[in-house]
C-alpha cells in the first residue's frame, strides 16, 4: 500500500508531465520523454548550469584551487539551503495536511503511517528539486578541479544529501508549527502566512548571523581553518569540511541530520492524525442582520478573486511574495540611499544613463516573485460553472482576474521604483520613462499569466499546491520573466555605453507598452473565445 501511495504522490507532483488537462487525456510515451527532456535542460542546463555552475566555477577557482575547499561548500551549501526553503517551505502546511483526500485515504483501511510517510515523500521531493539545481553543478565543478579519491568523492554527495533533508527538516518544523496553532485559533489563513512570514524572517536573520561570521572567517580565512573554531563558527566550518573530504566532519553533520530526522518524524506521527481530524477553532455562526451593498458584475468578480487570494494562505505567499518584499526593499532603499547612490556613481559612472534601464531589469525581476493571475484560471476547478453560470461575459471574469494580480503588484512595484529613482537622483525624464516601464511590465506579467494558464488549464487537483507551485504555466511563467529581467540587464550593460542609456530605456519602454498591448489584444479575442470553451 506504501508503494502505491507513493506512487500517487509522485504522479501528482509530476502530473503536467504524465497527463495532458487540455485534452483531458494521458501523454504518449513520446510527448512525456519530450517533456521531461525540456524540465531538464530548463531547470538544470540553463538555470541549474548556466547561472549556479558559473557562481560554482567562479568560487571554486578561488577558494579549491587555494585549498580551501571546505569555505566553498558551505557558501554553495548557503545558496542550496535558500533555493529549497524558498521551493518548498510555503506549501508544506498545505501539503500535509490540507489535501482534499485526506477524508477519503482516512476512510479507508490504509495505515495512517503509511499517509504521513507519502505525504512526508511529497514535501522532500518538492525541496529535492529546487536543492538538486544548486547542489549538480557544486559538485560537478568540485570534482573537475579535485583529483579523486574515496573521501572526495564520497563526502560531497553525503553533504548534498544532508542539505535536502535540513531543507526537509524546515520545510515539515514550519507545517507542524502552522497546523498546532491553527488547532486554536479561527483564521487559519491569517495565522499561516504570518507564521511562515516570521518564519522566514527568522531563517534570513540566522542566514544573516552566518553570512557575517562567513564574512569575518574571509577575513582570516588561513588562520581559521588552522585554529580550532567554537560555537556558531565551528557549526558552519563542519558543514564546509563535510563537502570538503573531512570524514569526521561528515560523519558530525550526517549525525545531527538523522537525529533531528528521527524527532521530527517521531512528533508528526504522534500529532498527524489528530491535527487532520481536529475541527476546531470555527467560531460558532450567529446570524447578524446586515445591510447588503450592490455592487456591479466586475467589483462582485474582483471582490471574489480577492477574498480568495487574501483567505488562502497557499495562494498569498506562493503568488504574492513579491508584495511583501517589494515594499520591504523600498524602505531599505530609502534608508539606505546615501549608501545606494554611492554605489551606484561608483560601479556605473562611467557609462552615463546606465542605471537607469538596470533598474528596470532589477523591477522586472522582483515582479517575477508575483504569479496570482497564473494559476487564476485554473483554482476555479470544479467550481468553474459557477462563474460560467452567471450573468457575467468571459472578458469580465478574465479582467477581475487580471486586476486582482495588479492590485497587489502595481502599487508595490512602483513604490520600489520611486525609490530606487531618488535614491540614485535620477533626471525626472528616466524618472518617468522607469515609472512606464514599471508599470508596462507590471501590465504585462498580469496578463501574461492569464495567457499561460487558459492554454494550459488544470481543474483537476487534489490540492491547490498543484496548480499554484508545481504546474508548467507557473514554470514557464518564472522562467520568462527571469530571462525577460536578464535580457533588459545585458541590453542596458552592453548598448548603453553605444547608444545611450536612455535610448536602451526609450527602447524598453517602448517594447513592454507594445507587449502589454498585443497581451491585451489577445486576451480580449482569443482569451474569451478559450475561456467560453471552458
Amino acid at each position: 500500500m506504501l508503494k502505491t501511495l507513493l506512487k500517487k504522490q509522485l504522479l501528482e507532483l509530476n502530473k503536467n508531465i504524465f497527463f495532458d488537462s487540455k485534452k483531458g487525456r494521458q501523454r504518449s510515451k513520446r510527448q512525456v520523454i519530450t517533456l521531461i527532456v525540456v524540465y531538464v535542460f530548463v531547470f538544470y542546463v540553463l538555470l541549474g548550469g548556466a547561472t549556479f555552475g558559473s557562481m560554482a566555477f567562479g568560487l571554486a577557482s578561488s577558494m579549491v584551487n587555494s585549498g580551501h575547499s571546505w569555505m566553498y561548500f558551505l557558501l554553495m551549501t548557503g545558496i542550496t539551503l535558500i533555493m529549497g526553503v524558498i521551493g518548498s517551505v510555503f506549501s508544506t502546511y498545505s501539503s500535509l495536511y490540507l489535501s482534499s483526500d485526506n477524508d477519503l485515504l482516512l476512510s479507508l483501511p490504509i495505515p495512517i503511517k503509511h499517509i504521513l510517510l507519502s505525504r512526508l515523500a511529497g514535501v522532500y521531493l518538492t525541496g529535492l528539486l529546487f536543492a538538486s539545481i544548486v547542489m549538480i553543478p557544486t559538485l560537478v565543478v568540485y570534482y573537475i578541479m579535485t583529483p579523486a579519491s574515496l573521501a572526495t568523492v564520497l563526502c560531497p554527495i553525503i553533504l548534498a544529501l544532508n542539505s535536502t533533508f535540513f531543507i526537509f527538516i524546515l520545510s515539515v518544523a514550519l507545517g507542524w508549527v502552522v497546523a498546532r496553532i491553527s488547532l486554536k485559533v479561527r483564521n487559519k489563513s491569517l495565522v499561516t502566512t504570518i507564521v511562515a512570514l516570521v518564519f522566514l524572517v527568522g531563517y534570513y536573520y540566522f542566514y544573516i548571523k552566518a553570512m557575517n561570521n562567513i564574512q569575518a572567517i574571509l577575513e582570516s580565512l588561513n588562520e581559521f581553518a588552522a585554529n580550532r573554531p567554537t560555537g556558531f563558527a565551528a557549526v558552519l566550518y563542519h558543514i564546509g569540511a563535510a563537502g570538503a573530504g573531512n570524514v569526521k566532519s561528515t560523519l558530525f553533520v550526517t549525525a545531527a541530520v538523522i537525529v533531528i530526522l528521527l524527532l521530527v518524524y517521531i512528533l508528526l506521527d504522534k500529532t498527524f492524525i489528530r491535527i487532520v481530524t481536529t475541527k476546531t477553532g470555527a467560531a460558532k455562526v450567529v446570524y447578524k442582520e446586515k445591510q447588503a451593498h450592490e455592487r456591479s458584475a466586475f467589483k462582485a468578480l474582483l471582490f471574489k478573486e480577492t477574498k480568495h487570494l487574501v483567505s488562502s494562505s497557499t495562494y498569498m505567499l506562493n503568488s504574492a511574495l513579491g508584495t511583501l518584499l517589494m515594499p520591504a526593499a523600498a524602505v531599505f532603499i530609502i534608508i539606505k540611499a546615501q549608501m545606494v547612490r554611492a554605489l551606484a556613481q561608483q560601479l556605473f559612472s562611467s557609462v552615463p544613463g546606465l542605471i537607469a534601464p538596470l533598474f528596470v531589469g532589477a523591477v522586472t525581476m522582483l515582479l517575477s516573485m508575483n504569479t496570482i493571475s497564473t494559476p487564476s484560471v485554473s483554482l476555479e476547478g470544479k467550481n468553474l460553472w459557477i462563474s460560467k453560470t452567471l450573468p457575467v461575459t468571459s472578458l469580465q471574469i478574465l479582467r477581475a482576474k487580471m486586476f486582482n494580480h495588479l492590485m497587489f503588484t502595481l502599487p508595490p512595484a512602483l513604490l520600489l521604483t520611486i525609490s530606487l529613482c531618488i535614491a540614485a537622483s535620477l533626471s525626472i525624464l528616466e524618472t518617468v520613462l522607469v515609472l512606464i516601464c514599471a508599470f508596462s511590465s507590471s501590465l504585462v506579467t498580469a496578463q501574461f499569466g492569464l495567457f499561460l494558464n487558459l492554454k494550459r488549464p488544470n481543474f483537476n487537483w487534489t490540492s491547490e499546491v498543484v496548480v499554484i507551485k508545481q504546474s508548467l504555466s507557473i514554470m514557464i511563467y518564472m522562467f520568462s520573466v527571469w530571462a525577460l529581467s536578464a535580457l533588459q540587464i545585458v541590453s542596458a550593460l552592453f548598448l548603453s555605453s553605444r547608444i545611450g542609456g536612455t535610448t536602451v530605456l526609450v527602447s524598453w519602454t517602448v517594447i513592454m507598452t507594445a507587449l502589454a498591448l498585443l497581451l491585451n489584444r489577445w486576451l480580449r479575442k482569443t482569451g474569451v473565445r478559450i475561456m467560453d470553451n471552458l
